[in-house]
Parts: structure tokens; C-alpha cells; sequence
């Protein structure tokens, strides 16, 4: 043996910054944020200041960490090193594309404060979006062989650990967040109306449960990559652990965007895996496909049995009554306001609140009273169909809501008054409106407002402004900005109060189109559209061995399944800077299993291996 053979190799130093961003998710503590001071006043938004607890310091830790890694690589990185390789141009290329829209779409800004350091509880301005870029292709660099992967993917499974431990906890309601010594910790001021608004739904670290739905579909599949590609027993056996509970999390997380990227992470792991899964010797292959058969069977069975009582359930029935909603449900198609009169046209007929000199007064579509009871503060009327679906609460001496029933509930309008006339109708941050914009949702798509848990609306109504954004877009953390905020109708038709600010349109590539411009998705697509090319070239269908090639399969599985799960929510300071590091690791498992390929190539062939 020769006497360097057993020499450790010495720690890769630059890889500190990406194992340091790797904890970002776990980043919370209490910050009171005054608008105008750190971030511009979103102008719907009527308070001076709102208190931050998961955003605002995660956004400080990848802007440290982001420049950590441009200071490691210049201080670490010898001059003959510092070159761009042929191979990754192809990453590179999109990936600066991308980075030149952002900072167009930030210079033609509605608001370019907020376009570079963000705005309220997302803080994704151009700054964190270029260091997303920044750390991609700083994971691409600097990480030089297996064991530089394994440090990191070890801190990733220490992360993902505690964040799934805490959301368990809450799912059993016993969130720690609420505990005395949790508060102190996180700096949470004893004054502080702190309140777990999410029941035994799990947030963790990441604010909602959304997040955290996005979080375990993006890494279940990894963690799992990791067991089969780790070969010491012991960070296999806490792998396996940490895989266990981070499906618990997806399950306490109670979103279904958690399941979306699940499914489709799952069926890639298992087209790449199934190679692995068969067997070699014909008996047991036969036995496996007995085995598939008759799972089979036994789940259409299944699907068979439980048919009624999963098309009844409430999340189906919801999405059901949101194409096809109950006859009598509410549809808004115009309001008319004058001071004098309030003109409600649905598809029920028409709805009329007139000011009188006797007091506020309902009548019908041919401006016949309506006869009412009132009961403390509440009204209902005595004539169909406004008995059903219509109902009046005098909430103060000159303000009244009016409730349209829904297919889940009721919208809510907000009707302001004073001694002598309506003042107008309560709008987005409080504004008072009175003039009412045409329902911004195109017409041959009305109806489909609240599709995919209300999210119809803000996706559809977005898209058909595309036109608008092509080339750049409303500006990082601008769609608050952007999207046509008075528009009453729509809301209410999305089942909300007229008031909801839509700060977010709850998909991340709508997100990327409306802010940073179509031609900026674009590049992002084609920058993920190739790494998932050129992933799937170098696994293939075959059995897998090497721990590149099961890591990468486990990478390229939990890239797909987050980007399935954002179809359903943005992206978050808390989750897509581990998404964009994933795929960076994941690039360099590609370079390494082309070498190793090229090397088999040459064995083969009788040459010699490059030195």
C-alpha cells in the first residue's frame, strides 16, 4: 500500500457558503418592519409598519451567504481555475439571459425600490434573485468530488429534520412556536398577539403550509436519492429516518400541492429506478410481476370501493362546484353605483340597496321593495330567490355588508354610508370605490374564478395580460403592483371579500412571467428544461450503481416535484434557494457521470485515462 493511499483529502473550504445556506430555512426571529424605512409602502396597505417573523432575516442570510460564496471563490480559487468551462455554457447561457431580464424588469420597475429588495413577507427582490443564480453556479464550481456533495446533503438532512419535526409537533397541536421559552428564543416580545393560525396544519419555519407542502415535494424524492447513494450505515439509517418523517410532514402540511409535486417527483424516481427494482433471475422476476398485477387489481379495487366516498369529499366536491356550481349560487356580472342607489346584477337577477328619506331601503331588479326581517342587527328578506341567497348585516351607524351566498360560503360587499348617502363601496386596504371597473376576468372564462382552490382568478386574469409583459415584466415582488387591485367583481366572484390584497398569483411561473417577463421564463425553462435533459440522457433506464448516479436520480426526481408543487404556490426565500443549490449539485452528478461513462469508453477502446 503505497503511504498516501489512507491521507485524508483536506476539507474543501469553498463549499462552507452551501452548506451555511442549507440552514436558511430554518432562519425565523421577530422583526417589527416600518414601510418606507426597508421596503416601499405597498400602496394598498394602510399601517405604518407589520411585524416579520419568517421572511425578513432569511432574505439577510442569502444576501451573507451569497456573497460569502463571490469572496470564497476569489480568495480560494487559483487565477488558471478561474475559467468558464465549454460543458456548462449551456446552463450559463439561460441562466444569464435570465439574470439580464431581472434587472431590466427591475429598472422598468412599477416601484424599483421594491423591485430590488422586495416587498413585505416575500423579500425576493432582483438581489435574491440574482443570488439564486449566483449560488447555482457557485455549487458548479466549487464542489469538487463525492465527499464535498456528502458535507452538504448532510446539512440538508440535519435541516430537513428539525423543519419536519416542528411541523409534526404542530400537526399534533402542539406547536413549540407558542411555548414561553420558544418565544424568547425567537425574539417574540411578551406584547405580541402571536397566534397559530393554521390549527394542526404545519408551517414550521416557512410561514405557511404551502411552503412547506413545496418544501417536502421537493425533498422527499432527494432524501431519498441519498439513502440508496450513501453507503456508511449510519447516515443511511438517519437518512431512512429523515425520509420517514418528511413524508409525515407533507401529510401534516394538509396541502395538496405537497401531493402534486409528491406524485410527480415519485413517478420520475420510479421510471429511473425501475431498472433497479427488477430482478435478476426469471423466477423472481415472474414473482414481481405477479406481484404488480395483482397491486394493481387490489388498487383498482380499492378506487372502486372508496369511489363515492372520495368524490364526495370536500376538497373534490369543492373543485367540482367550482365548474359546475349549485343553481342557486351567486354570480356577479356588474355592479352600478350612484349615491343614491346601489345596482347589484347577478345571474339570480338584479339586487338594488336605495338610499330613502326614511333610511336604506332593498328592492328587486323592477325596483319592487323587498320585505325583510330584522333580527338585531341582521336582515333577510321573505321573497325567493333573495331569501336564499342574499342576507344583510348592519355592522356600524354607517356601514353595511351584504352577503351573497357561494359555493363555499358567501362574498362579502362592504357598503359605506352616511346620513343623507352612500359613500361608496369598501375596496382593497379600505380604499372606498365609487366607480366599479368592469369584471377583469375574461369573458369566456367566467365561471372558473375559484377553480384549484380560488386560484382561477388570479391565474387566469394574469395570463390574459401577458401581452403586457413580454419583454419586462411589472418588476420583482411587483404583482401586488401590478394586478388590477379594485376590481370588485372579480373578487367577489373568487368567493373573497372585495377587500383581499392579491400580493401573489399562487404560481411560480405566472410569478416569473408577470414580474420578470414571458422572455424570462423562457430562459428559466430552458435553463431547467436542459438539466433535465441532460439528466435523464446520462441515467437512463438502466440499474444504477454509482452514488452519482442514485444521488442525481433523487436530485432530478425533487427538481421535478417542486417545480409540479409551485404549478400551486410562488417561490419563497425559505425553499427555492435550496432548489436552485439542488440543481446545481445535480449538474455537477451529471459531469461526473459523463466522466465516468468516458472513462469506460476509453477501457474499452484500450486507452489510457486522462490524467
Amino acid at each position: 500500500m503505497r503511504a498516501n493511499s489512507s491521507k485524508k483529502e483536506k476539507f474543501n473550504k469553498k463549499i462552507l457558503p452551501l452548506i451555511l445556506l442549507m440552514f436558511v430555512p430554518l432562519i425565523m426571529y421577530f422583526q417589527t418592519i416600518y414601510y418606507d424605512d426597508v421596503i416601499t409602502k405597498p400602496t394598498y396597505v394602510q399601517s405604518e409598519s407589520y411585524n416579520d417573523l419568517f421572511s425578513f432575516y432569511k432574505s439577510i442570510a442569502i444576501y451573507i451567504v451569497a456573497a460569502m460564496s463571490v469572496l470564497f471563490y476569489f480568495l480560494f480559487t487559483k487565477r488558471d481555475k478561474m475559467e468558464l468551462r465549454k460543458e456548462r455554457m449551456k446552463y450559463y447561457i439561460p441562466a444569464a439571459v435570465y439574470a439580464v431580464f431581472i434587472l431590466i424588469s427591475t429598472i422598468f420597475a412599477i416601484y424599483p425600490r421594491a423591485a430590488i429588495f422586495g416587498t413585505y413577507e416575500r423579500y425576493e427582490g432582483a438581489l435574491i434573485l440574482i443570488s439564486y443564480l449566483l449560488l447555482m453556479a457557485y455549487a458548479v464550481e466549487v464542489i469538487r468530488n463525492e465527499m464535498d456533495i456528502k458535507y452538504i446533503m448532510y446539512a440538508f438532512l440535519v435541516t430537513t429534520t428539525i423543519i419536519s419535526a416542528i411541523g409534526i409537533l404542530q400537526f399534533f397541536r402542539l406547536d413549540p412556536f407558542l411555548l414561553p421559552v420558544f418565544k424568547k428564543l425567537i425574539g417574540i416580545p411578551e406584547t405580541a398577539d402571536i397566534e397559530a393560525t393554521f390549527g394542526n396544519m404545519a408551517y414550521s419555519t416557512l410561514y405557511n403550509p404551502n411552503n412547506v407542502g413545496q418544501f417536502s415535494a421537493l425533498t422527499v424524492p432527494v432524501v431519498a436519492g441519498l439513502v440508496m447513494a450513501v453507503k456508511e450505515k449510519g447516515w443511511k439509517i438517519f437518512a431512512a429516518a429523515v425520509l420517514v418523517l418528511d413524508l409525515f410532514l407533507a401529510v401534516a402540511s394538509k396541502s395538496s400541492n405537497a401531493f402534486a409535486g409528491l406524485i410527480a417527483g415519485g413517478l420520475v424516481l420510479f421510471i429511473l429506478m425501475a431498472a433497479n427494482l427488477v430482478p435478476r433471475k426469471k423466477k423472481w422476476r415472474i414473482i414481481l410481476g405477479v406481484m404488480l398485477i395483482a397491486a394493481i387489481l387490489g388498487a383498482a379495487g380499492m378506487i372502486a370501493v372508496n369511489y363515492n366516498r372520495s368524490i364526495n369529499s370536500r376538497f373534490v366536491q369543492s373543485e367540482l362546484k367550482s365548474i359546475k356550481p349549485d343553481k342557486d349560487d351567486i354570480y356577479f356580472y356588474n355592479i352600478e353605483y350612484k349615491p343614491d342607489n346601489i345596482k347589484i346584477i347577478t345571474n339570480q337577477g338584479a339586487f338594488n340597496l336605495s338610499y330613502m328619506s326614511s333610511g336604506i331601503a332593498f328592492f328587486d331588479g323592477e325596483m319592487n321593495f323587498l320585505d325583510f326581517k330584522q333580527n338585531g342587527s341582521d336582515i333577510t328578506f321573505e321573497k325567493e330567490p333573495y331569501k336564499s341567497i342574499f342576507k344583510v348585516t348592519i355592522e356600524t351607524q354607517n356601514t353595511l355588508t351584504l352577503y351573497a351566498k357561494r359555493a363555499n360560503g358567501y362574498s362579502q360587499l362592504e357598503v359605506i354610508f352616511d346620513n343623507e348617502k352612500f359613500l361608496g363601496i369598501r375596496g382593497t386596504g379600505g380604499i372606498v370605490i365609487r366607480e366599479v371597473m368592469e369584471n377583469q376576468m375574461p369573458v369566456r372564462f367566467r365561471g372558473l374564478e375559484t377553480i384549484a382552490s380560488r386560484r382561477g382568478y388570479l391565474w387566469i386574469v394574469s395570463a390574459a395580460r401577458f401581452d403586457e409583459v413580454i419583454f419586462a415584466g411589472a418588476g420583482p415582488d411587483n404583482f401586488l403592483y401590478w394586478f388590477e387591485q379594485n376590481d370588485i367583481i372579480g373578487k367577489l366572484n373568487m368567493l373573497h371579500r372585495a377587500q383581499i390584497l392579491a400580493d401573489k398569483p399562487h404560481n411560480w411561473f405566472i410569478q416569473i412571467a408577470v414580474q420578470t417577463g414571458l422572455l424570462s421564463l423562457a430562459a428559466f425553462l430552458a435553463l431547467t428544461g436542459i438539466y433535465f435533459v441532460v439528466s435523464f440522457k446520462n441515467l437512463g433506464f438502466r440499474r444504477k450503481k454509482s452514488f452519482y448516479e442514485l444521488l442525481g436520480t433523487g436530485l432530478l426526481a425533487g427538481t421535478a416535484g417542486y417545480m409540479a408543487s409551485s404549478f400551486f404556490v410562488d417561490s419563497t426565500v425559505g425553499v427555492t434557494p435550496i432548489f436552485y443549490v439542488l440543481i446545481g449539485i445535480g449538474i455537477v452528478c451529471n459531469e461526473a457521470m459523463q466522466k465516468a461513462k468516458e472513462k469506460d469508453r476509453n477501457l474499452l477502446q484500450g486507452k489510457r485515462p486522462k490524467a
